[in-house]
């Protein structure tokens, strides 16, 4: 790790002097050759002095009460200094999907949330209900069914590398999104009139539509590094971190059953010598919509940088002794900045 932080600072400063003064990218791009040759085989291996994509900045405050929407552009961020002010909140863009920070010197305010969770799923339609009653003496038609509710949203990968220097209460959220609701069933169409005839029944409620799945829960891992006099219980005291999978949607209600004609003696009947003319029978209500499934939960993961294995994420300024190929890398940066020097003599000639 030192290897890298070294090489990163180094490489990004000669990188910065060689933009400034026009000398071209060819020339950055030999001093990362060189560095990865001294750093392939010590701990973070060539990959991580060749690759500087990340978006790296100095600073960033969110002020209190105000949200960080992160946008696909820093899906991959690296900061010096973080600053979230009370009540601040970090979210995220649609196009977003996974998101991994380093940040060397973090303060927390009270009442902080990183709030990755999934977006809740679409509630279904509700299904065909009918208004108009059927043709005289005929049945009325069940309602339509409601439709499914929608998946719930998986949340959202968290990788986060912290220094923290003050912390008052920070909730980190990669639950999955709740299901959608099923669609509630369409109302059964009222029975057709008497004519001469037994009355129609009304039709029967629409089953209601079936709860969306629950989606899953993000990976949640905050690897996190207390810094000056700040104790390890304070952080995780205030910490709190869920990656639960979301809930089922609730299955949609079943339509309530069409009405019917009562019964009636038929008109023009001779006194005496009625005609009984049935009504129809009132329509059942609909049956309910299944309830979705639960999406799947994750195990949060959080660790004290350097006290533990098997972490996804390398620990923040994390110490390793020193070697003798850190001694080389530092020699051939050196060397570099000498020919860097020698370029800029010869560009002002």
């Amino acid at each position: 790790m030192s290897c890298y932080l070294f090489s990163l600072r180094s490489l990004a400063y000669i990188e910065r002097q060689c933009r400034e003064r026009e000398l071209g990218v060819s020339v950055f791009q030999t001093i990362a050759n060189e560095c990865g040759k001294v750093c392939r085989g010590v701990i973070v291996g060539l990959s991580l002095c060749a690759v500087i994509a990340p978006a790296v900045a100095q600073e960033k405050t969110v002020a209190p009460g105000e949200t960080w929407r992160i946008t696909p552009a820093e899906a991959e961020i690296s900061l010096q200094r973080l600053e979230l002010g009370d009540g601040a909140r970090i979210e995220f863009s649609d196009e977003v999907a996974d998101w991994r920070l380093n940040a060397r010197h973090v303060s927390v305010g009270q009442n902080v949330v990183i709030d990755g969770r999934g977006r809740a799923g679409e509630p279904g339609r509700a299904g065909l209900s009918y208004e108009e009653p059927a043709a005289t003496c005929e049945d009325g038609a069940a309602g339509g069914a409601g439709t499914a509710g929608g998946p719930g949203g998986k949340g959202i990968d968290l990788s986060l590398n912290l220094g923290i220097a003050r912390v008052g209460s920070l909730r980190v959220l990669t639950d999955g999104g709740p299901g959608g609701a099923g669609g509630p069933g369409g109302k059964g169409q009222h029975g057709g009139d008497i004519s001469k005839c037994r009355a129609g029944a009304g039709g029967r409620g629409g089953m209601g539509g079936p709860g969306g799945p629950g989606g899953a829960a993000g990976d949640l891992t905050l690897v996190y590094r207390p810094l000056g006099s700040l104790e390890t219980t304070a952080v995780l005291r205030a910490m709190e971190l869920s990656a639960a999978g979301g809930a089922g949607g609730s299955g949609g209600v079943g339509g309530p059953g069409g009405g019917a004609v009562e019964g009636r003696y038929m008109k023009g009947s001779i006194a005496g010598n009625k005609k009984w003319l049935a009504g129809g029978d009132v329509g059942g209500e609909g049956s309910p919509g299944a309830a979705g499934e639960a999406g799947l939960s994750k195990n949060p993961i959080i660790q004290q940088a350097g006290q533990g294995k098997g972490l996804r994420v390398p620990p923040v300024d994390d110490k390793v002794e020193r070697s003798s190929d850190i001694g080389q890398l530092e020699k051939r940066i050196e060397e570099l900045e000498r020919r860097l020097q020698a370029l800029e003599l010869k560009a002002q000639q």
